[in-house]
């Protein structure tokens, strides 16, 4: 009877003990969420907008200006020109609510902050018909920037952010055109041609076979072998996978440098060697179980001579590429001598 009240008054005790703890976490919470409140209530924020419409800076004496199309921005100077929306989301984002470090209250006048001949204007237009210049002065020797409302006589410090997203110029905005996400193994052919000759290649995956002295299932060479032409026959298989797979590699990996026209015409591709291109690059993948090809036509060395024009196919961009990582792919030695 003695161990029955014990065990009573113990499982009491732990009832209790997890109440107590329960509240303590509670009370604990609570406490963290009016110190978070408290210190957003402190913060100073120069611009408060609900969503941001449109955005316009100066840089190097021109005047960029961008508009929210959708879920999408339109460059006001050419609504061709491809905007990288996630760079200009960026920068919404910043001046949407854009935090100052402190106001200086009670200050000089603006003229001792810069600010009177400003390095930089942004002004930024939200849905509500709300426009504010932010204009941003002299830099302090902490890294941060002298900074003020136009029309208001009260400026504030603020960290970089603001004039290191502003500080990009129109190409710099550009969104450069994509090429397949694929890796060298997803390349299933490859067709090159150059000179008046067209070189094509086929990967088969190899049927699995059974080892004689072990018995066990095995595949030849990583249960892929390369093809010259088509894989109707064994005569056509290529001795060695090696140069295929870097060649598929290498032609996973060419990344678009720059962009020289994103709204060529025919006329114009005469200009970049993209007429008659010098070598036309062609592979075939596997993207959501469809069958895909990307081709890219190489025309002319660019102007600087480290890459050359090129074109995918029926697109309205001339991008430029490393000269060195085509040449790796138009020289590749596919053992192609007979």
């Amino acid at each position: 009877m003695k161990k029955n009240y014990g065990l009573l008054a113990g499982c009491l005790v732990v009832a209790a003990l997890g109440v107590i703890y329960a509240g303590v976490g509670a009370y604990q919470d609570h406490t963290k969420e009016k110190e978070r409140q408290q210190a957003e209530t402190e913060k100073i924020y120069m611009t408060d907008f609900s969503d941001i419409e449109a955005i316009s800076y100066d840089n190097d004496g021109n005047v960029l200006a961008f508009t929210k199309d959708g879920d999408s921005w339109t460059y006001d100077g050419d609504d061709q020109f491809p905007v990288n929306t996630t760079r200009m989301d960026s920068l919404a984002g910043t001046v949407k609510k854009l935090p100052a470090v402190r106001r200086l209250e009670g200050g000089d006048d603006l003229a001792a902050y810069g600010l009177d001949t400003p390095l930089r204007r942004v002004t930024v237009s939200a849905d509500d018909g709300k426009t504010v210049t932010i204009l941003i002065g002299d830099k302090t020797d902490g890294g941060n920037y002298y900074a003020v409302i136009d029309g208001q006589n009260v400026p504030c410090l603020i960290s970089s952010s603001l004039f290191d997203e502003t500080a990009c110029g129109l190409e710099d905005m550009m969104a450069l055109e994509e090429f397949p996400a694929v890796v060298g193994t997803d390349i299933q052919s490859i067709t090159i041609e150059k000179n008046g000759v067209s070189e094509h290649y086929v990967k088969k995956k190899l049927a699995e076979e059974t080892s004689p002295q072990s018995g066990s299932a095995e595949s030849e060479d990583g249960t892929i072998a390369w093809y010259r032409g088509s894989d109707d026959t064994e005569d056509n298989k290529l001795p060695d996978n090696s140069a295929l797979n870097v060649l598929a590699d290498s032609l996973s990996g060419l990344v678009v440098k720059s962009c020289a026209n994103y709204k060529v015409t025919d006329e114009e591709l005469a200009g970049y060697g993209l007429d008659h291109p010098q070598a036309v690059l062609s592979y075939t993948y596997e993207k959501d179980g469809e069958d895909k090809t990307f081709s890219l036509s190489v025309g002319n060395p660019g102007e600087d001579g480290t890459t050359y024009y090129t074109r995918t196919e029926d697109s309205k961009y001339v991008n430029e590429i490393d000269k060195t990582a085509l040449d790796q792919c138009m020289t590749a030695d596919t053992g192609n001598d007979q």
